[in-house]
């Protein structure tokens, strides 16, 4: 298992969360991610942006050595798997999927996932508009959804981004990713290297677990 990897259960089903902003379901050889954004930081620097190519190979990266540290046979990806208008980057990633031939690949549709579908189809990507895993409802967007409360599965979805902000002595504070578990639905943090957080305020029942120097601490053990 991924070091400094947590347990958490959610509907009796045991998931690890991984520091690499990734849960893995290991009844189901399963990897959830979200917000890959792949693409970005190629669509900043076509608009004169300077952002280091390096960007999309450090994500790429992220995912072969979770697919080779776990017993992985599916990747879903909650949405935004890529950024913008299709460019180069996005032929590194169907380069990538070559590599594993044997893992399933399935594409909850982001809001940025705009490309035609051929381009999905040429990385053997299904996709989906909602996705059903019992016991949970898969999507990008919780705000897509008319009612959550209406919802009988457990929904995790991707989208926002989430963080908390931790406050010191003074002025001091820091902003950090974390995973989200509120009573009806769950947030992954974004998986993508170029990616903006959304400071989320939890209630006192949610399950926060915040992402520290690739370890991750529940919110609940932390003063802020």
């Amino acid at each position: 298992m991924i070091p400094n990897a947590q347990a958490c259960n959610i509907q009796h089903q045991r998931f690890w969360l991984l520091p690499q902003k990734a849960i893995y379901w290991q009844k189901r050889k399963t990897l959830l991610v979200a917000d890959l954004h792949i693409g970005k930081s190629g669509h900043f620097r076509k608009n004169g942006i300077a952002v280091p190519k390096e960007v999309n190979q450090s994500n790429l990266e992220n995912l072969s050595h979770l697919i080779s540290q776990t017993e992985t046979e599916h990747l879903v990806i909650l949405g935004d798997l890529f950024h913008s208008d299709i460019n180069s980057e996005w032929q590194q990633f169907v380069d990538w999927r070559k590599d594993y031939h044997a893992l399933e690949v399935s594409l909850v549709i982001g809001n940025h996932d705009i490309l035609e579908k051929n381009n999905y189809h040429a990385g053997r990507i299904n996709l989906f508009k909602k996705m059903v895993i019992d016991p949970f409802l898969l999507v990008h967007d919780l705000n897509e959804l008319e009612e959550t409360a209406s919802v009988e599965n457990y929904i995790l979805s991707g989208h926002i981004h989430p963080a908390v902000q931790l406050r010191g002595r003074g002025r001091q504070s820091m902003k950090l990713p974390c995973f989200y578990f509120s009573q009806q639905y769950g947030i992954l943090p974004a998986f993508g290297g170029f990616t903006g957080t959304y400071v989320i305020e939890p209630n006192q029942d949610d399950r926060v677990y915040i992402i520290a120097d690739s370890e991750i601490l529940s919110a609940n053990n932390i003063n802020n």
